[in-house]
């Protein structure tokens, strides 16, 4: 299954052009990240295609059918691939496979081949309204089939919520597994080399009172005395899986959401459990399991927020564990900056329940040029971290660097933090653009640094009209915005002043000198670029002429 369009009318906060909200899927890779601020509306699409595919597998269910007006659209098939388009306006159905209009009994008597086999949802933090406006119902649907059903099977199951904590019971089954990649996983990724045993506790009343199932069956045949706990050998487990992954994880899951089984504890490593994983670990694990064992080509997979509280080195692995799925559909949430990074290219900016950025994305695109990555402009529309605008990669180097040493001997410097912007020289009409489209957001405080020479301060004169000479400027106010010259350093008595002359002037000529080695080398100008690498080898003291930048942000920002 393959997403293209979805539009939405009415639904929450979610609004656009004439009220639809609209998203566009394609060229995303079969993984869409939507990014967004709290309240931007990242959850409500969730809800809202949650909402649609309840209404879609229930459709002669009235309380089921969603509220709001929609139009979506996806390819689902493997061998043929079938464009659906289904759509909801106000209140009445219309179905299109390949562009045909089809009939509602004929759609529904097709259904099982046009809707997806799945949509299984999973956020990792507290929040349940998901599971309890959506999911919840779907699940009682299944527990009553299951209490009815007379066959040794599981029925089928449409709609998934995997809770956020069930990292034992997707990690039993990776130990069962037989499946050499799962072994590799096992092993590779969270270290474990050997099992000790699998510790479970019981509710022996929920076993005694609950009619007899395809779960309290194999609950009984796990715990066979009715005991309240039992230490069992993987090998033990193993033998009552028969081999099927799925089926074993949702009656583990099943087991535990019923409470039939209270309590899950595997032994490992001789002296380790579960809880000894790390928080990234758990995570995979738990994604892992959904695309493994439930997700299928035709399946939809809605993670709410799945990075939340991972460490940035392992949401780069969260992007390399997606990608082993190539036949995937999701859709995630995120706030996190590195996960704009790694996703770059599959990125959907909200604000206010409205699809952002892309105007004001490409105004930066045309100011920065390639100097920036998608991904990185991203970054800078969505956060609310301070920022500073300067006008090349230098000096963000410089200052990153000088920051950087200068916090080791500095406590007041200890809270600074930037996101960086660059003007790609001293252009006035760039300027003007800047100041006029990305105003501060709260409390955040935006610079504009530049060189204090005639370029520098040219730009600043010609971009806001100022007839002020540069001797006679400090620095003003544009938009909330912060226009500055780099003050100079103590003692400097030169008339221009840019950035690398914070730098002691040995420094700065030991460096080009060193890099001559031929008389034609003599001819060649200072390079900034190769300076800006070799900074970071310098000692702190070279770097104490920045505390004139960073006095003034502090200054500034009234600290």
């Amino acid at each position: 299954m393959k997403l293209k369009h979805l539009k939405i009318k009415d639904f929450k906060n979610l609004t656009g052009i004439d009220g639809w909200f609209t998203l566009d899927f394609t060229n995303k890779e079969g993984v869409t990240v939507l990014i967004g601020n709290n309240g931007s509306g990242k959850s409500n699409v969730l809800e809202a295609i949650s909402s649609i595919f309840i209404g879609l597998y229930k459709i002669g269910t009235p309380q089921r059918k969603p509220t709001f007006s929609y139009a979506i659209e996806y390819s689902i098939g493997t061998d043929t691939v079938t464009d659906v388009k289904i759509e909801l306006i106000n209140g009445t159905y219309g179905f299109y496979i390949n562009d045909v209009k089809v009939l509602k009994k004929d759609f529904i008597e097709w259904a099982d081949k046009w809707l997806p086999s799945k949509i299984i949802a999973s956020y990792s933090g507290e929040e349940i309204r998901l599971w309890n406006t959506y999911y919840k119902h779907s699940y009682s649907d299944f527990i009553t089939s299951l209490k009815n059903n007379e066959l040794r099977h599981l029925p089928e199951q449409k709609l998934f919520y995997i809770d956020g904590t069930y990292w034992n019971e997707a990690l039993l089954v990776f130990l069962c597994s037989e499946l050499q990649s799962n072994t590799r996983f096992v092993l590779n990724n969270l270290g474990i080399l050997s099992v000790e045993n699998i510790e479970f506790q019981f509710n022996k009343t929920n076993i005694a009172r609950y009619p007899s199932n395809i779960i309290t069956e194999f609950v009984k045949r796990l715990n066979p005395d009715n005991t309240e706990s039992i230490s069992i050998s993987l090998d033990a487990l193993k033998n009552l899986s028969e081999g099927y992954e799925y089926e074993l994880f949702i009656k583990l899951i099943s087991s535990s959401q019923s409470e039939l089984i209270t309590s899950i504890k595997i032994n490992f490593n001789d002296s380790l459990t579960t809880e000894d994983l790390s928080e990234g670990q758990k995570k995979q694990i738990l994604i892992r399991a959904i695309l493994e064992f439930i997700a299928d080509r035709s399946t939809l997979v809605l993670l709410d927020e799945p990075d939340s509280h991972i460490h940035v080195a392992n949401k780069v692995q969260f992007k390399n564990l997606l990608e082993e799925y190539e036949y995937k559909n999701l859709i995630l949430t995120s706030h996190s900056p590195t996960l704009m990074n790694v996703f770059e290219s599959h990125l959907v900016y909200l604000e206010n329940g409205q699809v952002k950025g892309s105007e004001k994305a490409e105004i930066l695109k045309e100011i920065s040029g390639d100097t920036m990555s998608d991904a990185q402009r991203q970054i800078l529309l969505n956060s609310n971290t301070d920022i500073l605008i300067v006008e090349g990669k230098t000096d963000e180097k410089y200052i990153t660097t000088a920051l950087e040493k200068l916090k080791t001997i500095e406590d007041r410097y200890n809270n600074l933090d930037f996101n960086f912007l660059y003007m790609g020289g001293s252009d006035s009409e760039n300027l003007k653009k800047l100041i006029e489209q990305f105003p501060p957001k709260g409390n955040q405080t935006i610079i504009a640094f530049f060189d204090n020479d005639g370029a520098g301060y040219g730009c600043i004169q010609k971009a806001f009209e100022y007839t002020s000479q540069k001797q006679d400027f400090t620095r003003s106010i544009e938009n909330g915005i912060h226009i500055c010259i780099y003050p100079k350093k103590d003692g400097f008595t030169k008339s221009d002043f840019e950035i690398e002359d914070y730098f002691k002037i040995d420094t700065c000529r030991d460096f080009m000198f060193d890099n001559f080695e031929t008389f034609q080398d003599t001819k060649k100008k200072f390079k900034k670029n190769d300076f800006a690498e070799f900074c970071p080898s310098l000692d702190v003291e070279e770097f104490k002429g920045f505390k004139k930048i960073f006095d003034l942000i502090l200054d500034i920002k009234g600290l």
